[in-house]
């Protein structure tokens, strides 16, 4: 795995405190060849009436999709919830693929929506895969907590307490108008899943294939990044949506969760620099700079001989000058910490406007323009100013609907967790730090008009 520490400015102006970005930028290495072991993957279906009719149809044909692609020796389980929840596939391995496939075709849609007990039963499922298997649970609603546990909160520690206890990573698909955006995006970040929103049924193979293909082509797990204030560096603040823990020693670690193969993952931070002495355009301290941060990124690597513990150091410096011609941009890192401050930006306007302020909001989206235009050149910000832009222009045009909240809602997770594999499923352009999707084997086939495609046993 390739791993870079990158600041906005690796020299800056001596004799004065300022801000300076910090970037960590990891590559997993490419699989040539499938993941040595097997794979653990449930589905937890919402078929509550709401997903009555093309919705329920949709999400059956992705569940027939992804045991079509499963491989042999994959396990593979099925769970459903209305008001209550039963298991219709018990996890196990894949085997007789139309004997799952003909199961799915037989749910049918029901009542309220308890989604608690949908995930709590294929946790439980999960659960019985064998040790070291990586285990993923897609969890797809259409509604809102209305039976069982409803408070959001309950949920993100049961969901949390899946992941620390059984190795368990949830991954969130909201599809339609309806479903509760902020409590899919949060269940997603605290396993460090994937959170898709669908607002068309037809996306829902895509989101299901794109989700097992990841778990299929896992290069490193449970990557880890440490990092611990140095000389001149009073403080630092994570740009991103990562979960951190306080470590006893006083570093804070950084949980990124698994990479596939070829993904690179982009962490930002705002670095608090203290004021460094220099002389002459000398330091007076060290020549080769003052230290900032000592880093730190642990990570099980997966290769085609097994799984092998991986640790990553570096001392993070910067240079002190006196002369404002030797301070250079970074203008790659400017760009990802740009794209980072917008989705906090989202975020924040997303509050302002479920508070009714509107004016506040709008407030805040134009002098957060301002401020990355400031920031440096067009080129390098532009991506992210556009973004900004674009959610002024549907407050002012469209109105803030459910479909413009959950869009804000999304591209902010997506901007704060900067993964170049994870399906973006918005109507709008992907943003530049996407890959183009690899075609998995077979690709999506397209769904006839009124027909049930998860009777297709192919």
């Amino acid at each position: 795995m390739k791993i870079e520490t990158l600041l906005d400015h690796q020299t800056i102006l001596a004799n004065r405190a300022q801000p300076v970005g910090f970037a960590l930028r990891i590559v997993a290495d490419s699989l040539n060849q499938p993941r040595p072991r097997p794979a653990a993957f449930c589905a937890v279906l919402d078929r509550s009436g709401s997903m009555a009719g093309p919705p329920l149809i949709h999400a059956k044909a992705a569940a027939s999709l992804a045991v079509k692609h499963l491989r042999v020796g994959d396990y593979f389980g099925l769970a459903i919830f209305d008001e209550n929840a039963q298991v219709v596939i018990p996890l196990q391995q894949v085997k007789d693929k139309p004997a799952m496939q003909a199961r799915i075709a037989e749910i049918n849609d029901g009542g309220s929506t308890n989604l608690s007990a949908g995930w709590l039963l294929g946790r439980d499922e999960l659960r019985k895969a064998p040790a070291g298997v990586a285990r993923r649970l897609l969890l797809l609603s259409d509604g809102h907590l209305n039976a069982g546990i409803i408070e959001p909160l309950a949920i993100n520690h049961l969901v949390a307490s899946g992941l620390e206890q059984d190795t368990i990573r949830t991954a969130c698909l909201g599809f339609g108008d309806g479903y509760n955006e902020d409590l899919m995006a949060e269940m997603a970040r605290v396993t460090n899943g994937a959170f898709y929103d669908a607002a068309s049924p037809e996306k829902l193979p895509a989101i299901f294939t794109a989700e097992l293909d990841g778990l299929q082509r896992l290069a490193a797990q449970n990557v880890r990044v440490r990092l611990q204030r140095l000389n001149f560096c009073e403080q630092f603040v994570a740009l991103g949506e990562y979960p951190a823990t306080q470590l006893p020693d006083g570093r804070v670690e950084f949980a990124l969760g698994d990479l596939v193969s070829d993904e690179e993952r982009i962490a930002c931070f705002n670095l608090e620099v203290l004021p460094m002495p220099c002389i002459n355009n000398q330091p007076v301290v060290t020549l080769e700079g003052e230290e900032l941060l000592a880093v730190e990124v642990l990570y099980d690597e997966i290769s085609a001989t097994g799984v092998a513990s991986q640790t990553f150091t570096q001392t993070v410096r910067v240079v002190a000058t006196q002369d404002p011609g030797a301070v250079k941009q970074n203008g790659e890192v400017v760009g990802w910490i740009a794209l980072q401050k917008a989705g906090q930006v989202i975020r924040e306007v997303t509050q302002r406007m479920d508070a009714g302020n509107e004016n506040a909001a709008l407030h805040h989206l134009k002098e957060s323009v301002a401020q990355l235009k400031t920031y440096a050149p067009m080129e390098n910000v532009g991506e992210a100013v556009a973004s900004l832009e674009d959610v002024e222009r549907r407050i002012t045009e469209q109105g803030w609907s459910q479909r413009s909240r959950k869009d804000a809602v999304y591209r902010s997770a997506s901007y704060a967790k900067l993964s170049s594999a994870e399906l973006w499923t918005d109507e709008a352009t992907a943003p530049s730090f996407k890959k183009p999707r690899r075609k998995p084997p077979g690709g999506v086939p397209p769904t006839p008009s009124g027909s049930d495609p998860a009777s297709d046993p192919c």
